[in-house]
């Protein structure tokens, strides 16, 4: 009986081979163990652990759902004194069963999805779990030892169990999991456990005799070589060769089985960008900026544009891209590079000083002339109504220090064109500074000067005397001492001591600011004594201020 059924086995995978690719066969092999009279824990007892072995042959319904045809055959065994328990120690039945299992069983595979994501044609190997639950028979045929290890056993139970635990076919129940891993196209690898539950408590001959009230269930574990038998595929490609468009030169799925080494789907004999992801549409190539264009005919491909301008952006529309449109964000005329020519005499307005008038190219599109005759129009003469022929600008320098007395903050005092026009501090004069951080000093607490300050404060209205463009920046600090809300306002009163001392020696108040930060910036550490007294102090900073005549001259250069 047993024979006829594996010689059956082997005529249905081998029919399963001319099938369609939808069928799977293969081979199981494993270690089987018992759950019984013999063994009544929920573990595996790893001495009576046995060997099995078989057949399957698998139907894929679809990526998911399988029907799966068992037959395995494989040894069964139990005994008493694999156990502590003196019980069932001193009773010494042991057994051994060899049981062939058909079963149908129904196979889901959740992630199976993944691994056909292309059709049944185009696999993809994964790793995923599956489940299967089944019915089917049994053939078993327990070979029992019934030696009266103990007392107390009753002959009649043997007997009976004798009786009735001979071959014969039982209905089985078997449910189970495990994990497949795709070793390839055709070949799988899975990794599975299974019990099974036969609807007898004689799978080991011991019932009457043991403990009539619990079946025995039959465990399995082990190892499923599967072979997928789908068509042909001679490039290994995944592909299978009746849909395969080169079934000798191996390729991608994406392009039906052709090279396609950027994977867009689109083969490298008809790619135009192969290494290069691109759309169908564009004969492989992309188009980055998605502005209808494909970047190898798009002159920006990374930025939206249009037609007209290669792909280019065109942010006034007057048909000149922006990155070659001087004048991007107004609409002008392509000859003179997307720049508007409003008073139209061939003179862009940014280069034009009279957008506005038709001028001439020689006058630089202004009609006016020179009205001081200095050679320098009036549209560029910072002083049109002040001849001056030293320099550009139409404006006289004073005290040739290379700054025209429109922008010369000291314009009768020679000076270097960084500081202004203006003379330079001396270097005891920037000491007298610095060491008014230190000789300014005032009552506890308090914002009144001490009188050994106003030494040190007269040199400084000396200095502001000398240097009349300059102007004063006096900015208070504290220490950490005391409340912070208390110590800023501290800082801005003694810097405010200050100001009104310069005031009463004759300094004009609009030279002069104050401004207290309470304890922000320490120069000293505020743990120690030294530390704090540096920290108490008013910084005094000369500068020479921003005015109108300078914005006025950039805003006309600019024009």
């Amino acid at each position: 009986m047993r024979n006829y059924a594996l010689v059956l086995w082997c005529v249905l995978i081998s029919v399963a081979c001319y099938s369609q690719s939808y069928w799977e066969g293969g081979f199981h092999l494993g270690t089987t163990s018992y759950q019984g009279d013999m063994n009544p824990n929920s573990y595996p007892t790893l001495e009576a652990l046995g060997l099995a072995y078989g057949l399957f042959l698998r139907k894929q319904m679809d990526p998911v759902w399988s029907v799966r045809l068992d037959l395995k055959r494989g040894l069964w065994r139990g005994s008493d004194a694999f156990h502590e328990d003196a019980d069932i120690f001193s009773r010494n039945y042991s057994f051994s069963n060899t049981i062939t299992q058909g079963s149908l069983l129904m196979e889901w595979d959740p992630w199976g999805r993944s691994r056909f994501r292309e059709g049944v044609h185009r696999f993809r190997p994964r790793i995923t779990p599956f489940l299967f639950v089944g019915a089917g028979t049994i053939y078993s045929s327990p070979e029992t030892n019934y030696e009266l290890g103990g007392e107390g056993l009753l002959p009649e139970a043997i007997a009976k169990d004798k009786a009735s635990s001979a071959e014969g076919f039982r209905f089985a129940l078997p449910v189970g999991g495990g994990i497949k891993v795709d070793l390839g196209f055709r070949t799988t690898l899975a990794f599975e456990m299974s019990t099974t539950y036969a609807w007898s408590d004689l799978i080991d001959g011991v019932s009457a005799s043991g403990n009539p009230d619990a079946r025995d269930w039959l465990v399995g574990g082990g190892t499923n070589l599967t072979f997928r038998f789908a068509a042909k595929d001679r490039d290994g490609d995944q592909v299978v060769d009746k849909v395969d468009d080169c079934p000798s030169i191996p390729g991608n799925i994406s392009a039906n089985g052709c090279p396609d080494r950027d994977g867009d789907g689109v083969e490298d004999v008809e790619d135009v960008c192969p290494d290069l992801a691109g759309l169908i549409a564009f004969s492989g190539c992309p188009d980055t900026d998605q502005d209808g264009l494909m970047d190898p005919a798009d002159s920006c491909p990374l930025e939206y544009g249009y037609e007209e301008t290669n792909g280019c952006p065109d942010r006034d529309n007057d048909c000149v891209a922006d990155a070659e449109d001087i004048c991007p964000d107004e609409p002008g005329r392509v000859d003179l590079f997307g720049c508007p020519d409003t008073d139209q005499d061939g003179l862009a307005d940014h280069l034009d000083p009279c957008p506005e008038e038709a001028g001439l190219l020689q006058y630089n599109g202004c009609p006016l002339p020179d009205t001081d005759c200095d050679g320098v129009l009036d549209t560029f003469d910072l002083c049109p109504m002040v001849a001056d022929t030293t320099n550009f600008s139409g404006c006289p320098d004073t005290d040739q220090d290379g700054l025209i007395d429109l922008v010369d903050r000291c314009p009768e005092q020679p000076g270097p064109l960084e500081n202004k026009g203006c003379p330079q501090l001396a270097e005891t004069e920037q000491k007298v500074l610095v060491d008014a951080q230190r000789d300014v000093r005032f009552k506890t607490g308090r914002a009144d000067l001490l009188a050994s300050s106003k030494e040190i404060l007269n040199k400084i209205v000396e200095i502001l005397e000398k240097y009349p463009a300059y102007h004063l920046r006096l900015d208070g600090y504290t220490d950490s001492v005391g409340r912070e809300v208390t110590n800023q306002k501290l800082s801005e009163n003694r810097a405010k001591s200050c100001f009104m001392y310069l005031i009463g020696q004759g300094i004009e108040e609009d030279r002069l600011s104050f401004s207290g930060y309470g304890e922000e910036n320490p120069i000293g550490d505020n743990k120690t004594k030294a530390g704090r007294q540096l920290n108490r102090r008013v910084e005094f900073e000369l500068f020479l201020p921003i005015i109108k005549s300078e914005t006025d001259l950039d805003a006309k250069k600019d024009k």
